[in-house]
């Protein structure tokens, strides 16, 4: 067993997945016109119904709404689609009333559907009035503020990062609820006195937030489970220097030539397989509070963009510097142990996905690659 803090259910409370506080982001946006044809669009099209069909989510889990914070970032808009495809009742929770990554994945028709509201996550009121008013049987707490934002403003992302989980596990203790799933990060792993990855203030919200969920057990019998993805990617991410490979599909879909500023391993996760993940940890009552790695596939980036050329001959995606500050090596057993099956993609189907996605958003004036440098 490695070494590094690891979690299980059954061992310690810690396990790896997102090392590098990777923000929460969307599809970062890119310019330039489509590349593809009608048939492009039917592919797309295809590859959508699959990808929906490989992270089903079974609305007979769910025994009412399921509250979703952070809903405006990337794993969060995923939540939402995987729930409002499923007919399962969706309230998001959001500091703003900012769709734009929700609207790149979900219709108009089921984006209506979902209950949008608007607040403060480090306000204990406006969250438990949350909780208490929609009627919320699950949380997925997704809401945070990364790496960059903790830098600038400690006090604030001691706030969102570390208050704002405790108003999630008070919620959740008033309310009586058994179902709670929160984001951790791979982050925690700099803060051991034996790593040798960055250590940040994020790492060490995080590392608190996976021990108050701990005692919110061990006092008030409060269950949940942590999640630590490892590098996300997909459509809706945008920010943070991990999403920098996804920007990279988003260059190669408007003929633009990119350069990913690491090179290297790096743990890929699918956004739709997070967010899979994260609604089957809620899919049941739990009695426990593990926390739980979510490695993905271990690959490179020179991989990644290998399989990008491969779709796109003329593409000019390349990558420069040195690996990113964590471990991409890291076993997803304990996870699909402890959850079962909550369905998985191969990068090479996930980056085919996530072209076409692109694709069909450049195509409709969605996303425009004027930003990509």
């Amino acid at each position: 067993m490695s070494t590094r803090v690891l979690a299980t259910s059954v061992r310690a409370p810690y396990s790896n997945t997102d090392r590098h506080p990777g923000p929460r982001g969307a599809c970062l946006c890119a310019g330039g016109s489509a590349i593809g044809a009608p048939q492009n669009i039917s592919n797309h099209r295809e590859r959508s119904a699959a990808m929906a069909e490989a992270f089903k989510v079974d609305a007979k889990d769910y025994d009412g709404p399921v509250l979703v914070t952070g809903a405006g970032g990337c794993i969060g808009s995923w939540a939402l689609k995987l729930l409002t495809d499923a007919g399962v009742p969706a309230v998001a929770f959001d500091l703003t009333e900012d769709k734009s990554r929700p609207n790149l994945l979900l219709s108009p028709e089921a984006l209506d559907t979902v209950t949008w509201r608007t607040g403060d996550i480090g306000d204990t009121e406006t969250v438990a009035a949350v909780v208490r008013d929609e009627g919320i049987r699950a949380i997925v707490h997704l809401a945070a503020l990364q790496v960059p934002f903790c830098i600038a403003d400690p006090v604030a992302g001691a706030k969102v990062n570390v208050v704002g989980t405790v108003n999630v596990m008070e919620a959740a203790r008033h309310a009586g609820l058994k179902r709670v799933a929160y984001a951790s990060s791979v982050g925690i792993h700099g803060m051991g006195p034996e790593e040798h990855f960055l250590a940040t203030l994020y790492g060490a919200y995080k590392l608190c937030d996976e021990m108050i969920a701990k005692v919110y057990l061990q006092d008030w019998k409060v269950p949940s489970v942590g999640i630590r993805p490892g590098v996300v990617y997909g459509v809706g991410r945008d920010q943070g220097m991990t999403s920098k490979t996804t920007v990279a599909i988003l260059a190669a879909a408007a003929g633009k030539p990119y350069t990913v500023p690491f090179c290297g391993a790096v743990p890929y996760v699918h956004a739709g397989e997070a967010a899979a993940a994260f609604l089957k940890a809620v899919s049941k009552e739990r009695d426990d509070a593990p926390v739980f790695d979510l490695n993905g596939i271990p690959s490179t980036v020179e991989a990644k963009l290998a399989i990008i050329e491969g779709l796109v001959p003329d593409a000019k995606v390349t990558c420069t510097g040195s690996p990113l500050p964590f471990p991409a090596d890291l076993s997803d057993d304990p996870i699909r142990s402890y959850l079962g099956d909550y369905g998985t993609v191969s990068l090479e189907d996930g980056v085919k996905e996530t072209l076409a996605r692109f694709r069909a958003l450049l195509a409709d004036g969605k996303v425009s690659a004027d930003g990509i440098a």
